[in-house]
């Protein structure tokens, strides 16, 4: 799958998102986790993580943008997102700057499922727009391993 399909994916869930929270219509989630896989931003495939310790992922890979709390919790429970919303920086001079803020999909004790489609959307979006117009590597130096296992 080629890494210039992010954008579309992240331009597909913004319109078909009222379709998939009423489940008139399924999220392709192997393919999001295959795109975010092909980055390359994390040590190991996406699906390796969920029943990763929370205590496991801050010691071997983290870099302390998700708000991990529960040490012996399996990622796959983990509430936290971390919303990529930003970026600048230079092209030219290979130095972007990511800026994440957190999301919390379980903010009234109910998962609300357009609030994580929004998250993700918003994500992949500013991560194509990026992909789009510089080389990979630049991108995997900079983005958050969080960020990535958050989308995922």
């Amino acid at each position: 799958m080629q890494l210039a399909t992010i954008s579309q994916v992240a331009d597909w869930l913004e319109e078909h998102t009222t379709a998939i929270s009423q489940r008139q219509e399924v999220l392709d989630t192997a393919k999001i986790l295959q795109l975010l896989d092909e980055l390359q931003i994390l040590r190991q495939p996406l699906s390796n993580y969920w029943q990763m310790t929370e205590e496991e992922y801050y010691q071997n890979e983290s870099d302390h943008q998700l708000t991990l709390q529960n040490e012996q919790q399996v990622l796959a429970q983990l509430h936290d997102r971390v919303l990529v919303n930003h970026v600048d920086g230079s092209f030219s001079k290979n130095e972007l700057h990511f800026t994440y803020n957190h999301e919390d999909p379980y903010a009234n004790q109910k998962y609300d499922v357009v609030s994580d489609l929004h998250t993700l959307e918003y994500g992949l979006e500013i991560i194509g727009a990026i992909q789009a117009n510089t080389i990979l590597a630049d991108l995997r130096n900079n983005l958050s391993q969080d960020a990535v296992l958050s989308l995922g």
